[in-house]
């Protein structure tokens, strides 16, 4: 029996470490970070964290619920109080302002909670844009409410009301001009330093926020509103303390971590 000659034995030892070296390469690209399905070759998190997310998506689904219902009630309120159908200064600064606060700012904190229901799969960048958006009418209908307001009582202020929601319009002023700084501070790094800034921006804007809550709390107690409403009136102070517990305390973490990491 003829002996296979050397250039056939080489051919067979080339082919045998071809197959030898790809077949480990490719079992390298198919191996999954943690568990996966094998059909799709998704991978998925665990039993625990997938029911976490879900208690927290539960649960920020029934805030906004609590959100509706507060800015419902304003909108009620402010527009059937006058027997006649008339709708003064005072019922469009309770529209303005209520919603102003109760809606678009504390939605525009909520931009940016990693739980948050219709923006938790924005990138990062997005949620930036959506928020500038919604702090900017926000902003805007605070403004047009707290003015309202003072042009009813001729720019007098001699109620806990009256004084607090002041205070919240000056600190939702500065917080909406910091979030500028601090937008534009990431772009020009020669200038501002973004960690700084950013640190303001989020501890102003956290005050005016429950500054502007705390007042409509406030409101609700005085006897123009809770005279006529009963106990809607308590229920609506207990939805809105609720409310910016759950509002402050993602804010607050994220806030601690950030000033850790600029120290």
């Amino acid at each position: 029996m003829d002996r296979p000659s050397t250039s056939q034995q080489s051919v067979e030892k080339v082919e045998i470490y071809e197959v030898r070296e790809h077949v480990p390469y490719q079992a390298e690209l198919t191996r999954a970070p943690g568990p996966y399905d094998e059909e799709s070759g998704d991978t998925y998190s665990s039993t625990w964290d997938s029911a976490w997310n879900s208690i927290c998506q539960l649960l920020n689904l029934l805030h906004h619920m609590q959100v509706a219902i507060v800015v419902f009630c304003l909108w009620h309120f402010a527009l059937t109080s006058e027997p006649n159908g008339t709708i003064s200064n005072l019922q469009l600064h309770i529209v303005f302002a209520g919603t102003g606060y109760q809606l678009f700012l504390v939605e525009a904190v909520l931009t940016l909670h990693r739980h948050n229901s219709w923006s938790f799969q924005l990138k990062k960048d997005s949620k930036r844009v959506v928020h500038g958006c919604l702090q900017l009418i926000g902003s805007l209908f605070v403004i047009a409410g707290t003015f309202l307001a003072l042009a009813e009582v001729d720019m007098q202020i001699n109620t806990a009301h009256g004084i607090c929601g002041v205070i919240a319009l000056i600190f939702t002023l500065i917080s909406f001009i910091s979030g500028i700084v601090a937008l534009f501070s990431s772009k020009v790094r020669l200038f501002v330093r973004s960690g700084p800034v950013k640190i303001l921006h989020m501890a102003v804007g956290l005050f005016a926020l429950s500054m502007g809550l705390i007042t409509m709390t406030i409101g609700f107690n005085m006897d123009y509103f809770s005279a006529s409403q009963g106990g809607l009136s308590t229920a609506l102070m207990v939805l809105v303390v609720m409310i910016l517990i759950y509002v402050l305390v993602q804010p607050i973490l994220d806030l601690i971590s950030t000033t850790r990491s600029v120290m």
